[in-house]
């Protein structure tokens, strides 16, 4: 969900200031489709593959974002809505799908319910982070740390993920 988080901060501005779009609609509705879409063609594999391919698909997805930031090019904004969009569905279905695995039968609302407390504080941190952050630097220097720091996260879940969980 920081992957989200990240988008979220930063696609009003780089639409706003680097591509002179005034309406967030179309990038919103892109993200959302492809997010719908993403979920329900994935139903069929595992929670494990689709968490993975969610870790791998955010590196690109962050050097797209902050490439459509530095560069001003719409083309490279609408490729990262479209990963981002499908990285956070894998990312969320599959995360989802463990812990309702997981979940007691009779514990399942509070356990679903921590995991989407978790999601929201992890959606929350990079917008208050780059927020913080520009404020201090420049927008495109806290763009990199952010999409430093969750590339850097991305590679370790990977790791453990694909030594650890089978």
């Amino acid at each position: 969900m920081a992957l989200v988080g990240f988008y979220a901060a930063l696609a009003p501005s780089i639409l706003a200031q680097q591509l002179d779009v005034t309406n967030h609609a179309e990038a919103g509705g892109l993200f959302f489709e492809l997010s719908i879409v993403a979920i329900v063609a994935t139903t069929r594999l595992s929670s494990r593959a689709t968490m993975l391919a969610a870790l791998v698909l955010m590196i690109p997805t962050v050097a797209l974002i902050v490439a459509a930031q530095v560069f001003a090019s719409m083309a490279v904004m609408i490729a990262g809505t479209a990963l981002c969009g499908v990285a956070a569905a894998f990312g969320y279905r599959g995360g989802l799908q463990v812990v309702n695995q997981l979940a007691p039968a009779g514990r399942r609302a509070e356990v679903v319910s921590a995991f989407f407390v978790c999601c929201f504080c992890g959606n929350a941190l990079p917008v208050i982070g780059i927020g913080v952050l520009s404020s201090w630097t420049s927008a495109t220097t806290a763009s990199l740390a952010f999409a430093g720091m969750i590339t850097v996260f991305s590679l370790v879940a990977l790791g453990f993920g694909a030594k650890y969980v089978r």
